[in-house]
């Protein structure tokens, strides 16, 4: 284990122990010894389907559980955990049965197993491991965090032509600060693969090379004055895309923060906002700049290359008018690295009102418009002339949405509920060239009209929603009309039923393309305010142009909740048996 580690782990467990010398015996001798509580949950689905074609699986079954154990009021040991019989792909890099423990200790807490942590949206970013963590959170003022353990299993290529992947660790630390006028953190996140964790030479590797990456950023928050506040947050990434021709490495030396010979690079990460609050509503405004290629192996996805500007203000008019309007401008290509570039311009705006206590209304519009500028190299090196290539390469993208909702309660007291809720929304999508101003594109009109009523003694609740949506396309309309009609019914507190059924047909300019019919029955019981039976059937008839394909499934599902609870020294027993 690196240094580093090592340092880090000490001060944890000094840390620890410092504090618990510390302890309030008296709060301490008050508690309970043991606390326990938790759960336990077992699902069966079933799968049948007279098609020759069927896909999915005929029987699964999913087991879950999760226990916590709280000593003498101060420490926390929770445990989960949770088993199928699906077999995922081989290429997947975590498998899906997993163990994760968090046990806490006043201000202590720690992960231990499958765990996720977040340190920046720049560095660490809920990227799952399996290892261990801690956060410590001593007062108001003050948080460390700390995390070590493996990103990624080693996968091995096979003759199916998996896509092999390096067995990859990674580990860091965050100091946070939090105060009245000032909140500052900082944090370091070091991840690197290992190359001998396969099989074959990684010099010989077609398919992924090791990497080695170390990323940190600092954030801080300054509350200038009253109702005024400013944001910036900093990152620097180094990666080294390629260590497998590293001499070092492959002799077992390693480097604690960098490998420096391969395919090393740095890039950068820079955000910061202002927002200012008062009478008149919230105005802000922030800047983005991401560079290209920046990457972080504690992060499943990232995007970069790009620069946004964003503004936006919202206000309240007497507390029945809500209007909220945002703006921003977006580009790519920052260093003109790429043979095509875009930029767009978003703006949008909501206004909701609430005109009586019976009527509420609701509006938005967005707009996102996108430029996008492909670059030819090769018609660019042969255009003989500057009219050549004309506005053959450059169009933009449109983007519009309106939409709107009004929602009615028709009747509302002890007894009865009657709602009624009207939306409708329109999209537009298209391409223009810049020498063809002409509409290419989709316009999409969706409306829904729901109505609910609800017999509160009985418990009793009916809704019905009709769903109609247009699809206007250049070449051809879709129009998809639906029906649904939703009954559910409680019996006493213990018993729950339910029938939803759903009858969608899809059609064109030539005719039906498809009805669906879906019916599901559901019910629910609870035994002892403990135990939990649910059950649901259902079956979908689907009959097209294609064919007609029917599918039956079921799903049965039981969870049962326990605690339990020691009693301490000299207290009087219950007459009530601990509630297994």
């Amino acid at each position: 284990m690196p240094e580093f580690y090592k340092y880090t782990i000490t001060f944890l467990i000094c840390s620890l122990t410092i504090y618990a010398s510390a302890q309030d015996i008296e709060e301490v001798i008050k508690a309970p010894p043991l606390n326990v509580n938790g759960g336990l949950s077992f699902s069966q689905v079933g799968f049948y389907s007279p098609d020759t074609n069927q896909t999915q699986e005929p029987y699964s079954y999913y087991l879950s559980g999760n226990i916590n154990a709280n000593l003498y009021g101060v420490v926390n040991l929770p445990f989960s955990f949770a088993y199928t019989n699906n077999q995922i792909t081989s290429n997947l890099p975590q498998p899906f049965n997993r163990i994760s423990m968090s046990p806490s200790y006043k201000w202590i807490t720690a992960h231990i197993g499958y765990a996720s942590m977040n340190f920046s949206p720049y560095t660490l970013s809920g990227h799952e491991f399996l290892g261990g963590g801690v956060e410590l959170t001593p007062n108001e003022s003050f948080k460390i965090s700390a995390m070590y353990g493996r990103l990624k299993r080693a996968v091995n290529t096979d003759s199916l032509g998996t896509e092999p992947s390096y067995r990859r660790l990674g580990g860091g630390l965050k100091f946070d600060y939090l105060n009245k006028n000032i909140d500052a953190s900082i944090n370091i996140f070091k991840a690197k693969d290992d190359i001998n964790s396969l099989s074959f030479n990684p010099t010989d590797s077609i398919y992924v090379k090791p990497q080695d990456n170390i990323t940190g950023s600092a954030m801080i928050n300054l509350k200038v004055i009253n109702n005024f506040s400013i944001t910036a947050e900093y990152a620097i990434s180094a990666i080294n895309h390629d260590i497998s021709k590293n001499d070092s490495i492959l002799n077992g030396d390693s480097n604690l923060f960098i490998e420096p010979n391969g395919d090393l690079a740095y890039y950068y990460a820079f955000k910061s906002s202002a927002t200012q609050t008062s009478r008149l509503g919230q105005v802000g405004a922030s800047y983005e700049r991401v560079s290209p290629n920046y990457k972080t192996l504690g992060a499943y996805y990232f995007n970069n290359d790009f620069e946004n500007i964003t503004a936006n203000f919202s206000t309240s008019i007497k507390q029945w008018l809500n209007v909220a309007m945002d703006a921003g401008y977006q580009r790519d290509n920052l260093k003109n690295q790429k043979t095509n570039e875009s930029s767009r311009f978003i703006y949008s705006a909501n206004v909701n009102a609430k005109v009586s206590k019976r009527l509420g209304i609701g509006a938005s519009f967005s707009n996102l418009q996108t430029h996008v500028y492909i670059r030819d190299i090769y018609d660019q090196v042969t255009q003989t002339n500057e009219f050549q290539n004309l506005d053959t390469l450059s169009f933009t993208q449109l983007n519009m949405t309106i939409s709107s909702n009004v929602n009615y309660i028709i009747q509302a007291t002890k007894q009865k509920r009657q709602n009624l809720n009207i939306g409708f929304t329109y999209q537009e999508a298209s391409e223009q060239q810049e020498d063809d101003q002409g509409f290419t594109g989709t316009r999409i009109y969706n409306s829904n009209l729901s109505y609910m009523f609800s017999l509160i003694p009985q418990r009793l609740n009916i809704s019905t929603t009709i769903n109609h949506n247009s699809n206007h396309m250049p070449e051809i309309t879709m129009n998809v009309t639906s029906y649904n009609l939703s009954v559910q019914k409680a019996f006493f507190e213990q018993l729950k039923l339910a029938f939803i059924g759903t009858y969608s047909n899809s059609r064109n300019q030539e005719g039906t393309i498809a009805d669906i019919v879906n019916i599901r029955l559901t019910g629910g019981y609870t035994l002892r305010k403990k135990h939990n039976f649910n059950l649901s059937i259902a079956m979908v008839n689907n009959s097209g142009v294609q064919g007609t394909s029917t599918q039956y499934s079921a799903n049965l599902a039981y969870s049962y909740m326990f605690s339990f609870r020691t009693k301490r020294k000299g207290e009087k027993t219950d007459s009530e048996e601990p509630s297994f």
